[in-house]
Parts: C-alpha cells; structure tokens; sequence
C-alpha cells in the first residue's frame, strides 16, 4: 500500500511540474481589430500567440515558436491589416511587392496557390527569397481581402531551414482565419 502511495504521489508530483512549465499563452489566438475590420486567428500547436509584443514590430499579434521569445526565435509569423486605399487587392499586392523591390534590389518574389480561409476566403501567397541586399529574411506572405482594408499573415524566417519547418504552421494559420462580424467592427470616431 505504501508503495502505490508513493508511485501515485510521483505521479502526481510529475504532471504538476508539467502543468508549470506549460506556457499559458501555447495554443492561443485572439481577434484582431481596427476601424473597419476585424478578423479571428489562432497560433498552431507549440506556438505562441503574443500580440502585446507584437507591437513593438509594427503588428497587431506575432506568433512564435514555444520555448522562444521574440527577441530569441528563428522565425515568427505575424499578423496586420492595412487600408486597400481604394485599390483592388491585387493591385495593392503589385504596389507592395514593387516597393519591396525598390528598397531591397534583387529580391526573389514567387506565386503559390491560394490558401483558402476557415470562412471561404481566398488568401493569394506570395513568397520572397532573400536578396544579396540587405533584405535577408525568407518569407511568405497571405494577403486577405476583408473589405476596405487588407489581411496580412506574414511569415518570416532567419534562415530557409526555420522557413520550410514553419509553412506547415504558416498554412495553420491562414486556413484557420475568420473574417470578424460586423458587429465587432469599430466605428471610426469622430473628429
């Protein structure tokens, strides 16, 4: 008896020290929202969903690999929204792509195929190759027509291994987007 005691509190003790060094914010996600859109994303499995740090790059939420912080991983993927300013989606995706090429020669732009959305959106992909200028970043990017503005899950790796290891979660991400309800929606206030 003494001794299924003691393997019954080794058990325990065991899935209590697991339970602390599971990361609370592992498998999470959370909406995205600005005047005009919003829209639902979650991290996939053994990533991080950080939108408070995400901040600090110029997006909205950043996902991570888990055991990583954004100051000390190989690859993240983000997420933004930007105004189409009246111009298609693909001619925002031109527009974007061209002034990439202005501010980093050389960069390698290919197409894939579309990715489509939890709620049967079509995001077009795109992915860029490191230029022998100073862009050395591997990327593929989702760009998602939410309305007036743009959806953008950008993943973004150090080197081409860290790349190719994430498009799995990359493609998680972007088949799992929801387009937000118009009842989240904000209204832009008033002067």
């Amino acid at each position: 008896m003494k001794r299924f005691l003691a393997i019954l509190m080794a058990g325990g003790l065991a899935a209590a020290l697991a339970a602390q060094t599971e990361d609370p914010r592992e498998v999470a996600g959370g909406i995205i929202f600005g005047a005009g859109f919003a829209f639902v994303i979650g991290a996939p499995e053994n990533w991080i969903f950080d939108s408070k740090s995400a901040l600090s790059i110029g997006a909205r939420a950043v996902m991570y690999p888990v055991g990583t912080d954004l100051n000390h991983t190989q690859v993240i993927i983000h997420a933004n929204a930007l105004p189409l300013n009246e111009l298609t989606l693909q001619g925002w995706i031109e527009q974007d792509i061209a002034n990439l090429g202005e501010e980093f020669p050389g960069i390698v732009v290919k197409e894939h195929p579309g990715l489509m959305t939890t709620d049967t959106l079509t995001a077009i992909v795109r992915e860029f190759e490191p230029a022998e200028s100073r862009y050395g970043l591997y990327e593929r990017i989702a760009y998602i027509d939410i309305g007036e503005n743009v959806a953008i899950i950008s993943l973004s790796a150090q080197n081409k291994e860290a790349y190719e290891e994430s498009i799995e979660a990359f493609n998680y991400v972007v088949t799992e987007f929801r387009k937000g309800d118009k009842q989240i929606l904000l209204k832009e206030r008033p002067n």
